[in-house]
């Protein structure tokens, strides 16, 4: 064994800070597993115990013909925080399944726990990406035909996804044996979760020749070929931290010799994110982004030649709810989101990206936003019960998405477009939780103000509305972006 790796029982290891590059990979690789199953873990010790039992409880039952790895890449121990409670947690979840597992079923299982921290050092950037990029990296020497990610915080029951990824291996090996593959999770998410997905991912994966519903999911399954790719990557700050998701999303997308798959699995049971809270966690997606486009851009120009001429979609191989044998679950309810916060942040914040969003933006645009801002505040002052946000409708924000793709794609300033679309973006955000908050009957600050503590859907009404009036809703937002994307070469053009 390792010294930087200590064994708490048989198959079950625990690692210690700063692991270097191969300790994992050697024991990996003596170990031989056929699937690996990863989970980047921060904060998450309430969770990621039961999480790993799950797991293994799904492996006894789908796997069971398998040798699978389980790997945590923990971020909350660190040298300065010494938190070693999610490493712990997970330690205990794995001790508490394997202790009812047969001789046998114990062998074809391993379980790794430890921090990621210091992991390439000389680039460490401690981000969920940081996390990704340990697992990529230690499942080089191993024979693994496919890993899966996924979020250390997510509270479903293991052994039905489980079936849905394995099927999709047994179906991608019959009928594209020589292609790699890429799985991205869809299901039905809060109201109020998703933000970036919804108005940011989804309409930039059409440029990227697809349209991803499922975009930016966590929840990811790829090839040993496409994690090979990974491996080469260019990992910047942006990738090795929140902007994993997304990039390795749209590289996945850009391969003709990846298929892409988009799979049901009912509901993200998770801690709901309010990810459109101006903060840095939806710059770095976004940039992440940004930067991918240009990549391929500058490659071959495929982002202009999508623009200029009538090129199809392509199809992705889509998995719907009869395929996966996964009906509806509803999210349930949240407290993340609150009207006030929201109306505050957007009124007091935007001198911080105010000088981005006139730099980006057409003058007539940002005096748009400015007589916007101008009617939110005056009626925060003046306390009325409208629900009065920033005005930006789904049809006007996919305008404004068009004048910053234009703007970046002729000055390549990816640091102004960012953070012009962090702050647009959550407008438009705040504005389509309003919409959806009104189709349920909440139609002033007072009645939001009263629900918000527990905001959901009753189950008599949550599968359709979920169907029709968010799923439905994103979807006719990305694809109505992509047919009329020939307005960021207006855009362009009036900016060369």
């Amino acid at each position: 064994m390792d010294k930087f790796i200590k064994q708490e029982e048989k198959n079950i290891l625990k690692g210690i800070a700063k692991p270097p590059r191969g300790a994992l990979g050697k024991i990996l690789a003596e170990f031989d597993p056929d699937i690996i199953i990863g989970h980047p873990t921060f904060h998450c010790e309430d969770n990621i115990g039961s999480l790993v039992y799950r797991d293994l409880e799904g492996i006894r039952n789908v796997f069971y013909d398998n040798r699978v790895a389980v790997i945590i890449a923990d971020g909350t121990y660190n040298d300065k925080s010494n938190d070693t409670s999610n490493i712990e947690a997970a330690i205990a979840g794995a001790k508490k399944a394997l202790d009812d597992f047969t001789e046998q079923e114990r062998k074809n299982v391993l379980v790794y726990t430890g921090p990621h921290e210091g992991y390439d050092s000389a680039h460490f950037s401690p981000g969920k990406g940081n996390a990704f990029k340990m697992i990529f990296e230690e499942m080089e020497p191993t024979n693994a035909k496919a890993i899966l990610l996924l979020d250390g915080d997510l509270r479903n029951d293991m052994t039905p996804w489980q079936r849905v990824y394995k099927k999709v291996i047994e179906y991608h090996e019959k009928h594209y044996p020589n292609e790699n593959f890429f799985v991205t999770a869809r299901y039905a998410r809060h109201i109020v979760d998703a933000s970036l997905t919804r108005n940011v991912v989804g309409p930039l994966t059409t440029l990227m020749g697809s349209y991803v519903p499922g975009g930016i999911s966590g929840d990811i399954m790829l090839s040993a070929g496409a994690v090979a790719k990974e491996r080469i990557a260019n990992w910047n700050d942006a990738r090795r931290n929140y902007g994993t998701d997304i990039a390795t999303t749209f590289d996945n997308i850009a391969d003709p010799n990846t298929r892409i798959y988009e799979v049901y699995l009912g509901a993200k049971l998770h801690d709901v994110t309010d990810d459109a809270k101006l903060s840095i966690m939806p710059g770095q997606v976004i940039g992440a982004a940004l930067e991918r486009i240009l990549y391929y851009e500058d490659l071959d120009r495929r982002i202009t030649h999508r623009l200029e001429h009538d090129v199809p979609l392509k199809k992705i191989v889509v998995w719907d709810s009869d395929r996966t044998n996964i009906d509806f679950i509803n999210p349930g309810t949240t407290n993340v989101f609150n009207i006030d916060v929201k109306r505050e942040a957007l009124a007091t914040k935007l001198d911080d990206f105010k000088s981005d969003i006139k730099k980006v933006l057409r003058p007539s645009s940002y005096e748009e936003i400015i007589r916007n801002h101008k009617v939110l505040t005056d009626s925060i002052n003046a306390k009325t019960d409208e629900i009065v946000l920033m005005s930006i409708s789904q049809q006007r924000w996919i305008e404004l998405l068009y004048e910053v793709m234009g703007y970046v794609m002729v000055t390549r300033d990816i640091e102004s477009s960012k953070k012009a679309l962090n702050y647009l973006y959550t407008a438009a955000f705040v504005e389509f939780c309003s919409e959806k908050l009104k189709d349920l009957g909440y139609t002033t600050l007072s009645e939001v103000r009263g629900i918000q503590e527990k905001l959901g859907v009753g189950d008599s009404k949550a599968k359709a509305f979920y169907s029709e009036k968010v799923d439905n809703v994103v979807k006719t937002l990305a694809l109505n972006f992509y047919q009329g994307r020939s307005r960021i070469i207006d855009r362009i053009k009036e900016l060369n």
